[in-house]
């Protein structure tokens, strides 16, 4: 056979039509932490809340504390105090926390037919952000005692720095990255979202809340904004990283850093 007998003996190349690209099953939920950002920013710049703690006044003829807020800014939320600081807090564990349950978030949505796959995320979100929020309820309800201490942000950073270090924080973190099969449709997929919520949740909650007390005693203002983003860095990172373990290594060695120049500087809180 020739060589053009041989050309029209090849069977004829298999054009595939181009995939369709995969929907972003996440895309509502990093709005949803783009918009928690820019309403902190906005409430944080315009002066209209000076962070999640609530803030007490001063004791007669003493100097104000250096956490509390001017007296204008007292009254510029309806409602400020525990209930504003709590409102705060579930703002702030949206914009932070939020970023780190996406691989999660997508495992549950991949994992749950299209019917009931928003619904599925949805109530995962619920769930974990509830505990974040509990976390939260619990801080504030313990403001009165812990911001009584001398130097309550250089205790929380040199806390969270050796909690870091521990072994518990690493079981932690890596029960983070497990995911556990979820059932497909009917109550027994209602359950076990709501199941791996909590055991995620747990587990986030048992790896970050020494990071997140560091934002519970932050001051307001500029500040508090650099603390969250060093904070969402951290946390973030930890998340997504190929060797969790040296991240939160790195992340010790900058919250000692921190803790050691919120000693030298008090006005960074």
């Amino acid at each position: 056979m020739g060589p053009a007998g041989a050309a029209r003996a090849r069977p004829p190349r298999t054009v595939h039509a181009p995939r369709r690209p995969r929907p972003r099953l996440c895309l509502l939920y990093e709005l949803a932490a783009v918009a928690a950002w820019i309403t902190v920013i906005a409430l944080t710049v315009t002066g209209a809340v000076h962070g999640a703690r609530p803030q007490a006044p001063a004791p007669a003829g003493e100097a104000p504390h250096h956490h509390t807020a001017p007296s204008h800014a007292a009254h510029a939320v309806p409602g400020a105090g525990v209930v504003g600081g709590l409102a705060m807090w579930a703002l702030m564990c949206v914009a932070m926390m939020l970023p780190a349950a996406l691989p999660a978030l997508a495992h549950v949505g991949a994992n749950s037919l299209r019917r009931r796959r928003q619904r599925a995320m949805a109530g995962f979100a619920a769930v974990y952000l509830a505990m974040w929020t509990g976390y939260g309820a619990l801080l504030l309800a313990l403001a009165p005692l812990w911001s009584r201490l001398p130097a309550d942000a250089v205790l929380a950073c040199a806390l969270a720095a050796g909690w870091q270090r521990t072994v518990h924080k690493r079981r932690a973190l890596r029960d983070c990255h497990r995911s556990s099969p979820l059932p497909a449709g009917g109550l027994r997929a209602l359950a076990g979202t709501g199941r791996f919520g909590l055991r995620h949740g747990g587990a986030c909650l048992r790896s970050c809340w020494a990071l997140m007390l560091v934002m519970a005693v932050a001051g307001g203002g500029p500040g508090m904004l650099g603390w969250m983003a060093a904070l969402t860095a951290i946390v973030t990172t930890e998340r997504f990283a190929r060797t969790p373990r040296r991240s939160a290594n790195l992340a010790a060695a900058a919250l000692a850093a921190a803790a050691l120049a919120v000693a030298l500087t008090p006005a960074l809180t």
